[in-house]
């Protein structure tokens, strides 16, 4: 399946988790069915990868939840690389004052989707740009993020989701270098990737050689015993996350 079946099926797990009873939801997403298209047969995806749905549930909640914290702690700008058709400018109260998002994508990716809000007459907050960059190639992501206003470093939480197993090493390189250079104290960064995309101590190596620290991260397991019950399904390790954090300096 390519890249539209995935984004429709993500989209798809997130769209259903509003019809859940409140008490069962891990998030809200109201403008995920914009990006769901229905055409798409998605359920050879859902069928093929135990623990699909359950882990984009969990890794939402997880990266939701980074962001909240990072908020609390006083970060003023939220980064998502490859932001695709993420929502969380417009669904988190966290990031609708005082709070600068700003999402990295393919210029076309970014202008489908001001298209669909357009489309649905979704007016998007003034605290919210873009910055188009092709992260496979080389320079990209610094002259998209500077287009963007973030040249000097600052304290800001950088957000990957299901973005690492789209990269190669160089670039994943790139991008480990690139955010840590553009990284006061106090910054933090997100990411989430399969581990037969990466193995988990290569991801990890790569960021900490790059000027990042790393540190534990939570398990699916571990995410799915704390959320949605002690009866775990096979197939959460096949998925990892990474935290890293801007060392004192």
């Amino acid at each position: 399946m390519d890249a539209r079946h995935t984004a429709a099926a993500i989209a798809r797990v997130r769209a259903r988790e509003g019809a859940r009873p409140a008490n069962e939801r891990l998030f809200d997403d109201p403008y995920a069915a914009l990006f769901d298209d229905t055409s798409l047969d998605v359920q050879q995806l859902f069928d093929l990868i135990p623990f699909f749905e359950e882990h984009i549930r969990l890794r939402t909640r997880f990266f939701d939840d980074a962001v909240r914290d990072a908020v609390r702690g006083g970060v003023e700008q939220v980064v998502l690389v490859g932001a695709g058709f993420d929502a969380r400018a417009l669904r988190m109260p966290e990031l609708r004052e005082n709070v600068r998002v700003v999402e990295v994508d393919h210029e076309d990716q970014i202008a489908l989707k001001r298209q669909r809000f357009a489309e649905a007459s979704i007016a998007l907050p003034d605290t919210l740009s873009f910055a188009s960059a092709d992260l496979m190639t080389p320079g990209a992501l610094a002259e998209g993020l500077a287009s963007a206003g973030l040249r000097d470093p600052g304290r800001v939480l950088w957000v990957c989701e299901g973005l690492l197993g789209y990269l190669s090493l160089p670039a994943v390189t790139e991008l480990a270098t690139t955010t840590a250079a553009l990284s006061m104290r106090g910054s933090t960064l997100v990411a989430n990737h399969g581990v037969n995309s990466w193995k988990p101590e290569v991801i990890a190596a790569t960021f900490a050689r790059s000027g990042w620290d790393v540190t534990a991260a939570p398990s699916y397991d571990e995410l799915f015993r704390k959320w949605l019950g002690p009866e775990v399904p096979p197939g959460g390790q096949e998925f990892a996350l990474l935290v890293a954090v801007s060392p004192p300096g």
